[in-house]
Order: C-alpha cells, then structure tokens, then sequence
C-alpha cells in the first residue's frame, strides 16, 4: 500500500473513533469537576488552633458565668457578693467606689481548689445603673492558672485619672521574690481599662495631689544583689486628656 494512502486511511480511523466516542470497554475522562449539587452539604475547613490566652482576658457584656444584671434595689454594702462573681467560684475580697454614674462594687474571686498555684482567680466590676438593670457588670478580667497563676487580688479605690470620679487600682500578685505581678486602673464609671503595667520590684499606689499614680521601684547598680538595691525611683504620674500617661516629677534615692 502506498504511504500517503495508508496515512490517509490511519487519519479517517481515528475520525470515526471520535465521533463515537471510543471502542469497547474505554471511557472518556473529563478535566473538569463536576459542580455539587445545591442540595448537598459543603464540608467547613478544619479550624486553626485558638491562640493561647492572655495573663489575663478581659470581657465586654454579656459577661458569660455572670447574672447580669443583678436585680435588686440594694445599697452596695448590703448585696451579697455570691451574686456578682462566676458559677462555681467564691468571693475572695470586695472593695466599693462612688463614681459620677453610679455606685460601684469591686469584687474578686477564686475557684475552689487547695493550690494556690493551681487556682483560678479574676474580678468584676459592678456599677448601680438604675431600674430596670439595677447592677450591672461592667468590666471584668480571669486570670488562668493553667498559664500564669495569680496568688491573690487587692485593690484600691480612688480618683486616679482627676475626673472627679473614684477609679479602682487593682493588683494581680503573681509573686516571686521581687513581689511581682500587673497593676490595673479600671475606670468604674465606664468600666473602661486606664492603666496596665507588670512589674517587680515595684508598687504603684494612688496619689491624691495630683490625681494620679505613685510609682516606686528599685534602682539595681551592678552586683547589688537581689535584696539590696542601691537605689529607689519615685515617679508621678498624670493621667493625660488623651487617655495616656505623663510624667509629672521623678526622683531617685539612693538606699
């Protein structure tokens, strides 16, 4: 057979193979998915990890583990702190302020448990707000021991940030030789957060004139050890229109 005869018929075989869409048991594959059926569930991504949380993780309302608000016409010294801290939990400390808004209760609390290393703690601040919601809370901070134990809570009630109205300074103790742990200012008319700084070696106190924070901390010269630094710095400071902080003065002593 001539070539060019045997090429013209190889071409026509495969022209009929085509068009009929293959021989035998073959089958022809398609490149192109086929769409889903809209009746049928899409499968979501496995989620990301959760990043790991925070010293301490503030809430906004609602406040879950909480009842809020709390419904009773009650003076602030007369309602039962079982009431303002988390199923579960118990009251460990309370401290009251007056603020322009309203009455205010500053309320810590621990959970159940004999290490105190290994104990979950935190606070909340309740502020009277008036029928219908009576006591509300208004800001609020956990600290898990899981991650950084804290060893206790205390606070302190003044005007801090010069609004004319009381704010609470509370501190979370997480210990340690140089008595460490994070001081907060939280404004308890708006429950909004003013202040925050982790320290050691160093106490932060309310000042009165000025209003403002009195922060003294250990001035450690090279090869001072641990128990006798040879210094201590004394810093005032403001609470600024623009919700920062400034230095008012700043002295340092040697020990």
């Amino acid at each position: 057979m001539p070539p060019r005869l045997g090429a013209l018929l190889l071409v026509g075989f495969l022209l009929a193979i085509s068009c009929s869409g293959g021989t035998g048991d073959s089958a022809s594959v398609s490149t192109t998915a086929p769409a889903p059926s809209p009746s049928s569930p899409s499968i979501p991504p496995a989620s990301s990890p959760s990043p790991p949380s925070q010293t301490a993780t503030t809430s906004s309302s609602p406040f879950p583990g909480l009842a809020s608000p709390f419904g009773g016409d009650l003076q602030a010294g007369d309602v039962p702190l079982t009431e303002l801290v988390p199923a579960g939990t118990d009251p460990s400390g309370s401290w009251f302020a007056q603020t322009v808004a309203g009455d205010a209760i500053v309320v810590a609390w621990q959970a159940p448990g004999n290490d105190p290393f290994r104990t979950d703690r935190g606070f909340v601040v309740w502020r009277h707000t008036g029928d219908p919601a009576l006591w509300r809370p208004v800001y609020a901070a956990t600290y898990r021991a899981a991650r950084h134990p804290v060893l206790g809570i205390t606070a302190a009630i003044a005007d801090v940030t010069g609004d004319g109205s009381e704010d609470a300074l509370v501190f979370a103790e997480t210990g340690g030789s140089g008595g460490c742990g994070t001081y907060l200012v939280v404004d308890a008319s708006t429950g909004t957060e003013a202040f925050r700084r982790s320290v050691c070696d160093t106490t932060i106190e309310p000042s009165s004139d000025p209003a403002g924070l009195v922060v003294t901390e250990a001035v450690y010269a090279h090869g001072d050890p641990h128990c006798c630094p040879s210094a201590t710095r004394t810093t005032l400071l403001r609470h600024d229109a623009d919700g920062g902080w400034s230095i008012v003065s700043r002295t340092t002593a040697p020990n």
